[in-house]
C-alpha cells in the first residue's frame, strides 16, 4: 500500500471515529463509560451538617471520575537540561518545585507537573516521587 494512501485511511478512520463519538448514541456512552466512571458513596446522617438529606437521613451522592485508571502518565526516567536551556525554554517567572537532597539539586516545572502529575527519579542517591 502507498503510503500516502495509508495516511489518507488513517486520517479518514480519525474523521470517522470522532463523527461517531459525536453522532451515534452508543457509541457517545461507550466513550463516556471509557473515559468515566461513577460510584455512589453514601453519607450517613448526623456525619456533617452538609452531609444530611434535607429529610435528615442518609445522603447518597455520585463520584464521578473523568480519567481512568493511570490515565496521566508518570515520568519514570526524566530528563533535565542545562540552566541555560532551561532559561531559554521556560517562562520569566515559571514556578518550580526545587529539591535538594545530600548535596544534589533539581528542579521540576509546575506546568511540566501539571501534566504528568509524578516523576519518579534519584536525586543525591536517595529514591523520590515529586508529586503535584
Amino acid at each position: 500500500m502507498d503510503l500516502d494512501l495509508a495516511k489518507v485511511l488513517l486520517i479518514l478512520s480519525f474523521i470517522a471515529l470522532g463523527v461517531a463519538f459525536l453522532t451515534v448514541p452508543s457509541v457517545q456512552q461507550f466513550g463516556r463509560h471509557l473515559f468515566t466512571s461513577s460510584e455512589q458513596i453514601v453519607v450517613p446522617a448526623g456525619s456533617s451538617s452538609r452531609g444530611v438529606a434535607s429529610d435528615g437521613g442518609d445522603r447518597s451522592l455520585d463520584l464521578v471520575t473523568f480519567l481512568g485508571f493511570d490515565a496521566i502518565p508518570a515520568i519514570l526516567d526524566p530528563e533535565f537540561v542545562t540552566v541555560v536551556e532551561a532559561n531559554e525554554q521556560m517562562d520569566d517567572g515559571e514556578q518550580v518545585l526545587g529539591v535538594s537532597i545530600n548535596g544534589e539539586s533539581r528542579a521540576y516545572s509546575n506546568p511540566m507537573l501539571s501534566r504528568h502529575e509524578i516523576v519518579n527519579d534519584v536525586v543525591g542517591a536517595v529514591p523520590i516521587a515529586v508529586t503535584w
